[in-house]
C-alpha cells in the first residue's frame, strides 16, 4: 500500500459513518465530486475497491473496506492524540525586556535555555522601560526584565546584576586625554541625553544631579540607544550611558570614556515575574539570566 494521507482517511471514515458521499460531503462541507476524487485515490493507493457500488444503493465496504476502516479509525485517533499532546506541551511563556536587555544580555541565556529541550514556546516583546512596565501590570506578560536604581511602583522587583555608567565621548573630543576630570570642566561641554521623559532618562538626569551637574548643556536628546550612540559618535556632546551598551565601540576605539573624578555610578538589572506554577521555565530563565549576567553584583 502507498503512503496514504490523512485528510484522505477523514473522508473514507466520513463516507462510512454517515452512510454515502452525498452526506459525507455535507459532513465535511466540501463537494460530493471531492469526496469521490478523495476516495478513487485512496483506493488506487490501497490497491483495491474499498466499496461496492451500485445505483441507487448507498456504498458497502468490502472485506478489504472492512480491515481498512478499521486500520484508519485507528491511525486518525493516534494521529489526535498526538497532535493534542503536542499542544498541551507547547505551553506558552510572556515576557518583555528592555531594549538593551533583549539586544544586549540575552542571547546566551536564550541559548541555554533552548538546550534544555523544554516544550514551552517563549513570546518576547521588547520595549522602552514604560512599555515593558505596561505589558506586566496589564497582564500582557508573566516575566519582565528592566532597567532601575530603585524602587519601581506597582512593581515587586528582584535584582540580578549591575552595570557600570560612563562618560563616553567620541576620540577627538576636548577632554578625551585629560585625567581626573572634575564635574566643572565636565559641565562646560554639551551632552547628548536619553530622551528626558523617558524612565531612563530621569534616571541618568537623578545621577547627574547627584555628582553635582544638575544643569548640563543638553544638545540633543534620543530614545534609542543606537541613535544617541550615533549623536555622539558624530561629535554632538558627551553622554552618560551604560558602559555595557556601548563597549564594541570602546573596543573599538570610536568612542572612549572619559576619566571623570566622581565615585562609580551604577544601575541594576531587576526582573518581575508572577508565580505560576505551571511554568516552572519562569524561574529557569530567571537562574540562566543571573548566571550569565549576577557576576556584576
Amino acid at each position: 500500500m502507498r503512503q496514504v494521507t490523512m485528510r484522505g482517511l477523514e473522508v473514507f471514515v466520513a463516507v462510512v459513518d454517515t452512510g454515502g458521499f452525498g452526506s459525507a460531503a455535507s459532513e465535511l462541507d466540501i463537494t460530493q465530486p471531492s469526496v469521490s476524487v478523495h476516495m478513487r485515490d485512496l483506493e488506487a493507493k490501497v490497491g483495491s475497491a474499498l466499496f461496492e457500488r451500485h445505483p441507487g444503493v448507498s456504498p458497502q465496504l468490502t472485506a478489504v473496506g472492512r480491515n481498512f476502516y478499521a486500520y484508519a479509525v485507528d491511525t486518525l485517533a493516534r494521529a489526535r492524540a498526538m497532535s493534542s499532546d503536542v499542544g498541551q506541551s507547547r505551553r506558552k511563556l510572556h515576557f518583555a525586556a528592555q531594549r538593551f536587555v533583549a539586544n544586549a544580555l540575552l542571547r546566551r541565556p536564550l541559548e541555554e535555555f533552548t538546550s534544555l529541550g523544554t516544550q514551552v514556546e517563549l513570546i518576547v516583546r521588547t520595549g522602552t522601560f514604560e512599555e515593558v512596565h505596561a505589558l506586566y501590570t496589564k497582564g500582557a506578560v508573566d516575566l519582565v526584565f528592566l532597567l532601575g536604581d530603585g524602587d519601581m511602583p506597582e512593581l515587586h522587583t528582584e535584582p540580578i546584576s549591575r552595570y557600570r555608567l560612563a562618560f563616553i565621548a567620541p576620540p577627538a573630543h576636548p577632554l578625551a586625554k585629560q585625567q581626573n576630570i572634575s564635574i566643572g570642566a565636565l559641565s562646560a561641554y554639551p551632552f547628548v541625553s536619553p530622551y528626558e521623559q523617558s524612565q531612563f532618562g530621569r534616571m541618568i538626569a537623578h545621577r547627574l544631579r547627584a555628582i553635582g551637574l544638575a544643569d548640563p548643556i543638553i544638545a540633543a536628546q534620543a530614545q534609542e540607544m543606537n541613535t544617541l550612540r550615533d549623536m555622539v559618535t558624530a561629535g554632538m556632546g558627551i553622554t552618560c550611558a551604560l558602559r555595557r551598551a556601548l563597549q564594541t565601540d570602546l573596543a573599538a576605539g570610536t568612542l572612549i570614556e572619559l576619566d571623570v573624578d566622581v565615585e562609580p555610578m551604577y544601575v541594576t538589572l531587576n526582573y518581575a515575574r508572577r508565580h505560576r506554577p505551571d511554568l516552572p521555565e519562569i524561574d529557569q530563565l530567571i537562574e540562566l539570566m543571573r548566571r550569565s549576567e549576577g557576576l556584576h553584583l
